[in-house]
C-alpha cells in the first residue's frame, strides 16, 4: 500500500478515523477500533497513515487550493463553488461552510496523525524499522502541514500533539502562533532528517525530505523568518537529489508533467476510487461550466516579453493586449482567439458559434443557439448570417472571457463531448509544492534580509528563463540588485507564476496588500474585443503592490452584444481590523463553551 493513488484502503482509512460528531476537532468515535485491535502490524499503519493522507482532500470536488485561490484577486466565482463569494465580499462569517470546512477536514487529519504517532509503538517489533521510521516522520510532515495551514487562515488554534480520549479531554485555549510554529518547524527537521529526499514514481504523493524542507522554507518565509527560509531552501536546492524545473511550463500543468523532478508533494487521483471536478467547472462550456474564472486584473498582471508591466512599457498595445506577453499568460489562461480543446475560444459568453479545429485547420462550424444570455433573443451569426434564436442555458465562455487551462484536464473535457469520460471525475494531479516555489523562497528570502548576491538573481531568472522555453522569445534577465525593485520584480512572479495553485492568499496577507487588491471591482474582458479600449489608448495602471487602478477605463455591469466595455462582476469587500484572519467556527466556541475565543471584528 505505498503509492498514494487514494486506492481501496482510504475507506478502510475512513472506518477507522471517522469523524465525531460531539466536537469539531474530532477526537474520538466509539464505533472505531480500539488499541485492543490495531496498531498491531505495519500494513495496519500503513492504513493510518493514508486516513491522514486522505484528509488533504477537503471538499471533495475542488481540490482545497484551488478554492482558496478563488478568495483572492485572481479570479471570479461565477457559481459559488465552494462558499468563496462570502469570503471576497466581505460578508464571512463564523459558521460560513468554507470556515468550517477547511477547519474540520484538517482537523482530522491532525487527529488521524496524532492517533497514529500516539500508537505506532505497538507495532514497531512486527514492522520495518527503516519503514516504521519512514511512517511517523511522514505523519509527522503531514500533521505540520494541516497547522501551518490552519495558523495561516486563523491564526492562533487550539493545539494537540497526542491524541486525546473524550474522558479524558482537557478542553484547551487557542495556542499563539509562533508557538506552534516553532513546534511544527521542529517536526519537519525530524521528519527531513528521516525520509528520502525524493520518492520513487511507485511512491509519488508521499512527503520526502525535500519536501519537508521546501515547507520549512515555506512556513519560515509567512512569517519572516527569513534567515531559516534562506537555509531550508537552500538544503532542498543542494540536495544529492535536487529536483529540477520542467521544461515546459504548460505542460507541466497537464499528464505529461505528472511526476516530474519539480512536483515535491501533489494530491494523486485514479478513476473509480478518488477524482476530482475542477475541470468541469474550470472548462469552458466545451465540456465545463466555466464557473471558476480569472478576471482581468489577473489577465492584466502578466509582464509584456520586455519584462515590463503593461504600463511601462511603450509597444504594449491595448487594441492587441494579448500579443507579445509573458508566455505563461496564454499557458495558464484560455485565451480569445485562441485555440484549446479542439475549438476557437470566443470573447463573450453571447457566442452562439465557433469552430472546431483539427490540426491546425477549420473542420466545423458548431453552434450553440443555447449560448446567449437571456434566453429568446435573435442572433446573426457573422460567418454566414444564419439567424438563431437564443435558449440562454449553456456559453462557450465565460463571463470574464477568460478560463483558466492550468488543471483543467483538457482531454477529458474534449472526450466528453464525443462520450468520453466526464470531466466531473477527473484524474488530474493537484500540485502543492513545487521546486519553482523553494527558488523564489529562496530569492525572496535573501531579498528580505537585505542579503542580495548573484544567487538571488540566479534563482530568478531559473524560473523566468523556464517560462520562455519554446516560445520563440528571449526571456526578459532580472540584473538589478536594488532591493525595492526586486520586491516588485519578486512579488509579480509569484502571482503569475503560482496562479490558480493555492498560494495568493497568504502573500496577499504577509504582504499588507489584500486591503488594497480586495477592494475593488472585479472586472471581466469586453464582450466584443478591445478596439474601443484601444481607440482610447486605456492602459490601467499598476502600482509597486501590483494593484491594477483602471480609473477612467469605460465599464459597466455586464452586458453582452455588441459590448465593448469591461464588465463589472462583483464587487470586493476587505476589512482590515478583521479579514486578515478568518472567523473561529462558531461550532468550535459553543463545543469549548467559549474556551475558544473568535477572532477580532467577528
Amino acid at each position: 500500500m505505498k503509492n498514494i493513488k487514494y486506492i481501496i484502503l482510504i475507506s478502510l482509512s475512513l472506518l477507522v478515523f471517522p469523524a465525531c460528531e460531539d466536537t469539531v476537532l474530532n477526537l474520538e468515535d466509539p464505533g472505531s477500533p480500539t488499541d485492543a485491535t490495531f496498531f498491531r502490524t505495519e500494513a495496519q499503519l500503513e492504513v493510518a497513515l493514508t486516513g491522514v493522507y486522505e484528509s488533504l482532500n477537503y471538499v471533495r470536488n475542488v481540490p482545497f487550493p484551488q478554492l482558496l485561490d478563488h478568495t483572492t484577486d485572481y479570479a471570479y466565482n461565477r457559481g459559488n463553488v465552494g462558499g468563496t463569494v462570502a469570503v471576497t465580499t466581505g460578508g464571512v462569517t463564523s459558521t460560513e461552510a468554507i470556515v468550517n470546512g477547511f477547519w474540520d477536514n484538517f482537523y482530522t487529519g491532525i487527529q488521524r496523525a496524532n492517533n497514529l504517532l500516539t500508537n505506532m509503538n505497538k507495532a514497531e517489533d512486527a514492522s520495518d524499522p527503516n519503514r516504521f521510521e519512514q511512517i511517523k516522520a511522514e505523519a509527522l510532515f503531514l500533521r505540520a502541514l494541516f497547522y501551518s495551514y490552519l495558523t495561516e487562515l486563523y491564526g492562533d488554534v487550539p493545539f494537540r500533539t497526542e491524541v486525546t480520549s473524550l474522558e479524558d479531554l482537557e478542553i484547551i485555549a487557542r495556542t499563539p502562533k509562533a508557538e506552534i510554529v516553532a513546534s511544527i518547524i521542529s517536526d519537519l527537521e525530524e521528519a527531513a532528517a528521516i525520509l528520502p529526499p525524493t520518492q520513487s514514481a511507485n511512491e509519488r504523493g508521499r512527503a520526502s525530505g525535500n519536501a519537508a524542507n521546501a515547507l520549512i522554507s515555506r512556513i519560515a518565509l509567512y512569517n519572516e523568518d527569513y534567515e531559516l527560509a534562506e537555509k531550508a531552501a537552500l538544503k532542498v536546492m543542494n540536495s544529492p537529489e535536487a529536483p529540477s524545473l520542467y521544461p515546459d511550463y504548460e505542460a507541466l500543468f497537464t499528464d505529461s508533467g505528472v511526476g516530474s523532478a519539480e512536483v515535491l508533494l501533489d494530491l494523486s487521483y485514479m478513476n473509480g476510487t478518488k477524482t476530482h471536478s475542477l475541470s468541469q467547472v474550470q472548462g469552458s462550456r466545451f465540456g465545463g461550466w466555466c464557473q471558476l474564472v480569472p478576471n482581468q486584473q489577473t489577465v492584466d498582471s502578466y509582464e509584456t516579453v520586455n519584462g515590463l508591466p503593461i504600463d511601462e512599457d511603450p509597444d504594449f498595445d491595448p487594441a492587441n493586449p494579448f500579443e507579445n506577453r509573458d508566455p505563461r499568460l496564454a499557458a495558464t489562461i484560455a485565451l480569445p482567439n485562441n485555440i484549446w480543446t479542439g475549438h476557437i475560444i470566443q470573447q463573450h459568453s453571447d457566442s452562439i458559434a465557433t469552430w472546431r479545429i483539427e490540426d491546425g485547420v477549420k473542420v466545423e462550424r458548431v453552434f450553440n443557439p443555447n449560448a446567449a444570455n437571456p434566453a429568446g433573443r435573435k442572433i446573426i451569426d457573422p460567418y454566414d448570417g444564419t439567424e438563431y434564436v437564443t435558449g440562454g442555458a449553456n456559453r462557450f465562455t465565460a463571463f470574464t472571457g477568460y478560463f483558466w487551462k492550468k488543471f483543467s484536464d483538457a482531454p477529458r473535457l474534449l472526450g466528453s463531448l464525443t462520450g468520453g469520460p466526464s470531466p466531473l471525475q477527473s484524474e488530474q494531479t493537484i500540485y502543492l509544492m513545487r521546486y519553482a516555489e523553494v527558488l523564489l523562497n529562496y530569492a525572496e528570502a535573501k531579498i528580505e534580509a537585505g542579503t542580495i548576491d548573484a544567487s538571488v538573481l540566479n534563482a530568478i531568472n531559473d524560473v523566468r528563463e523556464r517560462a520562455y522555453n519554446n516560445s520563440g522569445f528571449t526571456y526578459p534577465e532580472v540584473t538589478t540588485t536594488d532591493q525595492a525593485e526586486l520586491r516588485k520584480i519578486i512579488r509579480r512572479e509569484r502571482k503569475v507564476e503560482f496562479a490558480d495553485e493555492g498560494l495568493r492568499l497568504f502573500d496577499i496577507r504577509r504582504w499588507k496588500i489584500a486591503e488594497k487588491v480586495l477592494n475593488t471591482t472585479v472586472l471581466g474582458g469586453p464582450a466584443n474585443g478591445f478596439s474601443k479600449i484601444g481607440d482610447l489608448d486605456f492602459v490601467p495602471n499598476i502600482d509597486d503592490d501590483g494593484y491594477i487602478d483602471y480609473t477612467g477605463a469605460p465599464s459597466q455591469p455586464r452586458v453582452e452584444l455588441g459590448n465593448l466595455d469591461y464588465r463589472e462582476l462583483e464587487e470586493r469587500t476587505f476589512d482590515p481590523g478583521k479579514h486578515y484572519l478568518w472567523p473561529i467556527p462558531q461550532a468550535e466556541i459553543d463545543a469549548t463553551e467559549n474556551v475558544v475565543t473568535q477572532n477580532p471584528g467577528y
